[in-house]
């Protein structure tokens, strides 16, 4: 388990106790298997889970390298680097009036970087707290009304809208938010603290925004993303909690898709 704490006005994040043998290495076996389906993206599964126990069970320098050699990890897969990261389609994409289109798919890079933290979520639980909803609400609420200034209101839902939600949520945003939050910001939060503790935020909230550059192809959708990122970096710095900043991630995705028009 984790123990939360609030040191210079900012969440701390510690595990309880370290992880045992068994709990360690049991899972980096299974995450083994996950090299069957996707080929060499799915190596980096086992390589992964280690640096987030390294993450909870170093200290000091060595604390602070298995963040860094974690984060490492997680560009690698994701960058295209890696052979075999092409998206998996599941159903047709949907397109609008406009040629504006929603695709159901997923790219392996980020199916087995969700798995592995979901894996590791369930060996260190954080538990979702009703004083996390305001913030949560306030985080999807600010961008979704500017986007409905900026980009228009489009209702829609069909089979594809729904299935590419639901990937959105179980492997987008849980695979993001665990580079950008679990590994980045609460890495170094850790060591920016005092007068520096927001630097972080911002950081963070920054380089989210630069890393959708080809999705923002705007000054108003680069607007958009960087409210939205901003929000995400807030609620890990007000709240601490790594399925708030899922679920405020994933909100302001769902409304997006579904309320908003969503551009080509």
């Amino acid at each position: 388990m984790f123990s939360l704490n609030v040191h210079d006005g900012a969440p701390v994040i510690r595990a309880a106790t370290p992880f045992d043998t068994k709990s360690l290495w049991l899972p980096a076996s299974l995450l083994c298997l996950l090299a069957i389906p996707f080929g060499w993206i799915g190596t980096f599964a086992p390589a992964i889970w280690l640096g987030l126990v390294a993450m909870e069970n170093a200290r000091r320098w060595k604390r602070a390298l298995s963040f860094v050699i974690t984060g490492a990890l997680m560009l690698v897969v994701n960058s295209g680097l890696i052979p075999g990261n092409d998206h998996i389609t599941v159903l047709p994409p949907y397109t609008d009036a406009e040629g504006n289109v929603i695709y159901a798919s997923l790219r392996p890079a980020k199916a087995i970087i969700a798995l592995t933290v979901v894996i590791f979520m369930l060996y260190r639980p954080q538990p979702l707290k009703r004083s996390d909803l305001p913030v949560i609400a306030a985080a999807v609420a600010v961008p979704v009304l500017l986007g409905a200034l900026l980009l228009g209101v489009s209702p829609k839902l069909n089979a594809t809208i729904a299935i590419a939600a639901l990937i959105n949520l179980l492997v987008v945003c849980i695979a993001e938010e665990g580079f950008f939050r679990w590994v980045m910001q609460r890495g170094l939060g850790e060591w920016l603290t005092g007068k520096w503790r927001w630097l972080p935020t911002l950081f963070v909230a920054t380089v989210f925004t630069t890393l959708h550059t080809g999705w923002a192809a705007t000054p108003a959708l680069m607007a958009l993303v960087g409210v939205a990122g901003l929000g995400y970096a807030l609620v890990w710095q007000l709240r601490g909690s790594f399925w708030a900043c899922v679920f405020a991630h994933w909100g302001v995705n769902l409304l997006h898709m579904t309320l908003l028009r969503y551009p080509a």
